[in-house]
């Protein structure tokens, strides 16, 4: 799935939304090309995985195409494709879990990402990071790639992931401490 396209003005995202809604393929596409490095990145953050991310990012655009007619507007896009990237990742690992593994997954490497490169820092650090992120619960994952990745504060945060706003405080809270001890050699957190 290619990861380009061009960022659109706010007018022009409700102009292509407003013919996506009448069934204007290329319209679609349009939208689809905007977004999906966001819902890519955030799934393949989550997953660890190119593969899985992939099929996700797939899996959440035909559901905004069957969506289309409920979304209002540009915001509304971009909030129901947050909330829907989340909570396929929550269901995959779920079904993960259901599923007997029959052979043993090796950690894959995590593949470079559809995002820009990070000027002036360390690799293996970076590299370090993204495995620690793994080992964390789903739903504390999913909000430190909500409040690092996306910017986006605790309430927004809050409402995509149906939790509390202290919730997700609390995870971050306890998430931040838990990497800062991991990454001090700090084993027991503070």
């Amino acid at each position: 799935m290619p990861l380009t396209g061009r960022i659109l003005d706010p007018p022009a995202v409700e102009d292509t939304l407003a013919r996506a809604q009448r069934g204007e393929l290329s319209a679609f596409d349009q939208l689809m090309r905007e977004h999906e490095a966001r819902v890519f990145s955030l799934a393949l953050r989550f997953t660890g995985s190119r593969a899985d991310a992939e099929e996700l990012t797939q899996d959440v655009f035909i559901q905004l195409h069957a969506a289309l007619a409920r979304i209002t507007d540009a915001a509304h896009l971009k909030r129901w494709l947050l909330r829907t990237v989340t909570h396929r990742c929550l269901n995959r690992l779920r079904d993960q879990r259901r599923r007997p593994q029959l052979v043993p997954i090796e950690t894959l490497p995590v593949a470079a990402e559809p995002v820009a490169p990070e000027s002036g820092s360390d690799p293996l650090a970076g590299a370090h990071l993204r495995r620690l992120l793994l080992d964390l619960a789903p739903e504390a994952r999913l909000v430190l790639l909500l409040r690092f990745q996306e910017d986006l504060d605790p309430s927004a945060i809050a409402a995509a992931l149906d939790m509390s706003v202290n919730t997700v405080k609390s995870h971050l809270r306890r998430s931040l401490e838990w990497l800062r001890a991991q990454c001090t050699g700090d084993s027991h957190g503070s």
